[in-house]
This record gives C-alpha cells, sequence and structure tokens, in this order.
C-alpha cells in the first residue's frame, strides 16, 4: 500500500514540476508581460531627447540672419548669447529675429565670471540688463558670460536682479543639465560640453571643433552620439562659422532634418524641467578655459581664407 502512494506521489509530482516547467517556459518566450512593456516604454522614454539650439554671434549679423532663417524654416527655437553693444548696434535686426523665437543671453564677453566679487558682478550683470531691454523692450531671462562661465555671485546677482537663468559651463558630458540651486531664485543651463578627446575642452560647438582644426563631420558625429545617449542636449553655433560657412552650414542642415524626432524647445520650456535640486556649494564646477594660446593664434587669422562661404546669405528683410 505505502508502495502504491508513493509512486502516485511521485507521478502527481512530476506532473506538476512538468506544468510548472511549461508555465514559466510560456511565459518567458510565448507571452508578452506587462514588465516586456513597460521595459519597451522605459527604453523608449530614455532615446527622446530634448534640445535648445544655442547661437553665439559678435561681429555682424550676416551668418545670424541666415542661421535663423534655416531654423525659422524648422520651427526650431534658439537662444543667442550677445553682448549689449552688438544688440543695441543691431537693434531692429535683433527685434526682428526674436519674433522666430529667438531669446537673448546676455553675455560679458571681457572675461569669465569666475571669482569675480559679487558687486563687481551686480554693475556689470545690471549694466547688460538695462542696455539689452533698452533694445527689446523684453525682460532679459538669462545671463552668462565668456565660456557660458558663472559662479555663485552670478547666480546671487541674477536671483536679486530678477534674472531667472544662469548659463554655466558643462559638468555632464555632452548631456546638458538644469540645476536649481536651493539657496538661489534662480535655475542653472548647463551647457552640453564635448567629450571627443581630440576636442575638449570646448562646449559643442562649431567653433570650438574649428579652433581645433575640426572638421563638421567630427562634430556631426559627437551631435549623433548625443542625441542616441541622452535626454538633454545643448548645440552651439558661432553663427559667422555656422551660420556662414557652407560646409558648416551643410553639416548643421543635415543634423536637423536627419534628427526630427528631437523635441526642439524654447528657453523657458528647457528650463522647466529641474535634473538636480541641491545647495549651490554642491553644484559640480567646471572653471576650465578651454582655448590655447595655439588656438587663439588660428582663431585671430583671416577666419574664412580658403573656406567656401555662404552663396547668397538670408537677409533678415527676406525672412517670411
Amino acid at each position: 500500500m505505502n508502495k502504491k502512494l508513493l509512486i502516485i506521489l511521485g507521478s502527481i509530482g512530476a506532473v506538476l514540476a512538468l506544468l510548472t516547467v511549461e508555465f514559466f517556459l510560456v511565459r518567458e518566450y510565448a507571452c508578452e508581460t506587462n514588465e516586456d512593456e513597460e521595459e519597451e516604454e522605459s527604453q523608449e522614454e530614455a532615446t527622446e531627447t530634448e534640445g535648445l539650439m544655442i547661437l553665439i554671434e559678435y561681429k555682424d549679423t550676416v551668418g545670424l540672419t541666415n542661421f535663423v532663417n534655416e531654423l525659422a524654416k524648422r520651427d526650431i527655437p534658439s537662444a543667442l548669447l550677445a553682448t549689449p553693444e552688438f544688440v543695441q548696434e543691431n537693434c531692429d535686426t535683433i527685434k526682428k529675429l526674436m519674433e522666430y523665437d529667438m531669446e537673448i543671453i546676455g553675455s560679458h564677453t571681457e572675461e569669465a565670471l569666475w571669482d569675480i566679487p559679487y558687486d563687481e558682478q551686480y554693475e556689470i550683470i545690471s549694466e547688460i540688463k538695462t542696455d539689452i531691454e533698452a533694445c527689446t523692450g523684453e525682460p532679459l531671462k538669462i545671463v552668462g558670460s565668456r565660456f557660458m562661465a558663472s559662479d555663485e555671485n552670478t547666480a546671487k546677482v541674477a536671483d536679486k536682479l530678477g534674472i531667472p537663468y544662469v548659463t554655466a559651463r558643462g559638468t555632464t558630458g555632452t548631456k546638458a543639465s538644469v540645476y536649481d540651486p536651493e539657496d538661489y531664485d534662480v535655475k542653472l543651463l548647463s551647457i552640453s560640453n564635448i567629450e571627443t578627446v581630440e576636442f575638449k575642452y570646448g562646449s559643442l560647438c562649431d567653433y570650438s571643433y574649428w579652433t581645433r582644426e575640426g572638421e563638421p563631420s567630427d562634430m556631426e558625429k559627437d551631435l549623433a552620439d548625443a542625441v542616441k545617449r541622452y535626454d538633454k542636449v545643448t548645440p552651439v553655433s558661432h553663427t559667422n562659422i555656422g551660420g556662414y560657412i557652407q560646409s558648416w552650414l551643410d553639416m548643421w542642415i543635415k543634423f536637423w532634418d536627419s534628427n526630427e524626432d528631437i523635441e526642439w524647445l524654447t528657453l523657458d520650456e528647457m528650463m522647466e524641467n529641474t535634473d538636480y535640486k541641491m545647495p549651490y556649494y554642491k553644484i559640480p564646477q567646471n572653471h576650465n578655459a578651454p582655448y590655447t594660446p595655439q588656438m587663439l593664434e588660428h582663431v585671430e587669422s583671416d577666419e574664412h581664407v580658403d573656406e567656401d562661404v555662404v552663396d547668397n546669405p538670408c537677409a533678415v528683410e527676406d525672412l517670411p
């Protein structure tokens, strides 16, 4: 009797074991579970990239206007880093370009705003704000300086003057990041920086590659890599290069047209979602000056010698 019972129990156990194995095999290889769907959704979300195009200009408006025209064709907003002197000298053009979702980043280009006393920064930034607003008639939303640099005194002054955003040199590679310091009512936009060793430590900017004798294809490769890996990017163009030298403009057009899934944002939209909120003293700082004297010799030479420039750049009157 005991022997028969053991045989019966053993058979039942074998059947149960077989059913259990079958269940897990079916679940693993045949059924699409919620877990699988959630993982796929998570991967899709991770590949979505938000972008803010940043422009820099301090010479003339030829490349700038041409560049903004190409952006306008694609409904891409931008932010222009410019000095108050440049804004005032080209006030009518600047106001026209602002109609195409171009924000102004008030810039101090004489020096990086690092380790400059509060009172001195207050005077500099107050003047930038007053002079730019005198042209645009709009409140200045963001301030920066040479190399996109800032420090805690910059944040403190911006808070005092009611300027909501400050630029900062990149601290998270080609990923752009938004920091929200708990101490001040401002946010910091940490700009995308180049990770490729040959072109460090510049911003993800055509000028950074150009001064290091890089080619448009070098930047194109790094842009594609940044979009693939990160959720936020801030590509930058010195528009006397990106909007005026044909090979660089071609690279930008190819980048925009081959990355239609990028969600191009306005400045306010980009700053809306904070990546890191912490006391200012915990925020990573990048005080690296990215240009050597040898690079600056190249910059100070005749920039467009041996470069094919845009044949018929768009004038401000030609904008739609």
